[in-house]
């Protein structure tokens, strides 16, 4: 190999990964303060400064998920603070090392132009611009189901290698820990598994590391059961029409057009592959890779009619298979040049219709309602949250110090004037109702059809009201003369 191979094998191998980390995260950290802290973020945030038994205990009380990313996220709040530009950094990294697993498993295992087209369509995704900068666990999911594809891949092709073994079992720890859902990927693993069932090895080491992984898992099974039969009794989450299936690809490829590009890709492709009889390689790992999107997807789906979770975030790990399988494709079915140009016309579209910091896509314009509310109050105004979870990100832009301290917070928040109500029935109910001073009402949803707001409305005197993007309203009421 001369010295001109030598450079280029060491850029593809060495510093394209960097390059790629390095794009990922600063051109997403470039909007890292761009958007409130608002929604789930702040109980993440909240809950992360506790201590590291109350962090273990959470998910047995009022957490749905997994400690871990919360545990990791305690360490960087002790060293970092809990500043918005600091909290979302620790997501980012992940999701940058995300792109770079992705890139690793295209090269390795397929074609060099499939790492590039693979982990530039992670980098262009709307949804993984948004998430990757949310202070949850969905970029750390992402990372794990990536890494362990990474790993099982490598298992499989070396089922000799002890290190192989230990850091799937390693990665999958991560899966289970940080989300439920990442059994959705150790079961793929499993079927995996089955496809080299004529290989003892093969099978023998991926059995070896899925059991391993669930007994690892134990100390969170009598906690996982529990909240699944919960969510059977109903969430939040609605359970999805029968067009969310494809609605939700739309998505994974930014709008409708680019998902119809590829699909017509892929017909062209595949009719030009049958017409020359030519041969897929590697069918195998096509089958393989195939697996982790749609086994998940099709499963999440499915189950969603009796326990909803088919929502955007909970199946975004899922885009990784779908990215890579997306990737193969285009590249087996087509000879390299016009691989290629297909390759960088779906990454130019992509890029296109990159929606980068929507306020329409999952924004609360909280700092701006904070600012709203401090016009107005005095130390007598009695300050309505509703519903009741909107008070630990308003208080996060309110008074920083009543929010860190959260061994005093609820009691802190009742001394400043503010109460919280989780629905209408909770405030009829409520026997010291408002009104014998300045009420600033501020609500996270429909203003008008709230009992509060008709309560208000009929007793007071509305004298000013503010609508922030996205439902955040902060309405004023004084006391009729």
């Amino acid at each position: 190999m001369n010295n001109q191979s030598k450079a280029l094998q060491a850029f593809i191998n060495v510093y394209l990964p960097i390059i790629l980390f390095l794009i990922a995260f600063f051109w997403k950290f470039y909007y890292i303060d761009t958007r409130d802290i608002c929604l789930d973020e702040p109980f993440t945030i909240f809950h992360a400064q506790h201590s590291l038994w109350d962090i273990i205990k959470l998910p047995a009380n009022n957490e749905p998920n997994p400690p871990l990313f919360m545990v990791l996220l305690h360490f960087w709040i002790k060293l970092f603070g809990i500043e918005a530009g600091s909290v979302r950094i620790l997501p980012l990294i992940f999701n940058a090392l995300t792109a770079v697993f992705i890139y690793l498993i295209g090269k390795k295992f397929y074609s060099f132009p499939t790492a590039l087209l693979a982990s530039g369509m992670f980098i262009l995704s709307t949804y993984h611009f948004y998430f990757g900068l949310e202070t949850r666990a969905y970029s750390l999911l992402s990372l794990a189901t990536a890494a362990s594809l990474y790993y099982i891949q490598s298992l499989i092709a070396k089922p000799e290698s002890i290190r192989y073994l230990i850091t799937l079992v390693v990665w999958n720890f991560v899966l289970v820990y940080t989300h439920y859902f990442g059994w959705f990927v150790v079961f793929v693993q499993f079927i995996a598994g089955l496809l080299y069932l004529k290989e003892r090895l093969v099978f023998r080491r991926v059995f070896i590391a899925i059991i391993t992984t669930a007994v690892l898992f134990t100390p969170m099974a009598v906690v996982f059961i529990k909240q699944f039969f919960n969510s059977s009794q109903g969430t939040w989450v609605l359970p999805p029409s029968r067009f969310e299936y494809v609605h939700q690809l739309y998505w994974f490829f930014n709008t409708k057009k680019i998902l119809f590009f590829l699909l017509l890709a892929v017909a062209v492709g595949l009719t030009y592959t049958i017409y020359t009889k030519r041969k897929i390689p590697a069918w195998r790992q096509l089958v393989v890779i195939s697996l982790w999107w749609f086994v998940p997807y099709t499963i999440m789906f499915l189950v969603s009619f009796k326990v909803p979770m088919f929502i955007n975030r909970y199946i975004l790990f899922n885009t990784i298979g779908l990215y890579l399988f997306a990737a193969i494709l285009i590249n087996y079915l087509f000879r390299e040049r016009v691989a290629v140009i297909v390759g960088c016309a779906l990454l130019g579209m992509l890029f296109l219709k990159l929606q980068i910091n929507s306020k329409d896509f999952y924004y609360r314009e909280v700092k701006n309602s904070v600012l709203a509310v401090k016009q107005h109050k005095t130390d007598s105004t009695k300050v309505l949250l509703y519903p009741y979870w909107t008070d630990l990100g308003f208080m996060y832009y309110y008074d920083r110090s009543i929010f860190e301290d959260y061994a005093n917070f609820d009691s802190l928040l009742e001394a400043k004037g503010f109460v919280r109500y989780w629905d209408s029935n909770h405030f009829q109910h409520d026997k010291n109702k408002p009104g014998n001073s300045r009420v600033i009402y501020v609500h996270n949803g429909d203003l008008y059809d709230t009992a509060i707001y008709r309560y208000l409305d009929s007793t007071m005197v509305k004298t000013d009201s503010v609508f922030f993007p996205q439902c955040f309203v902060v309405a004023v009421f004084e006391p009729r003369k």
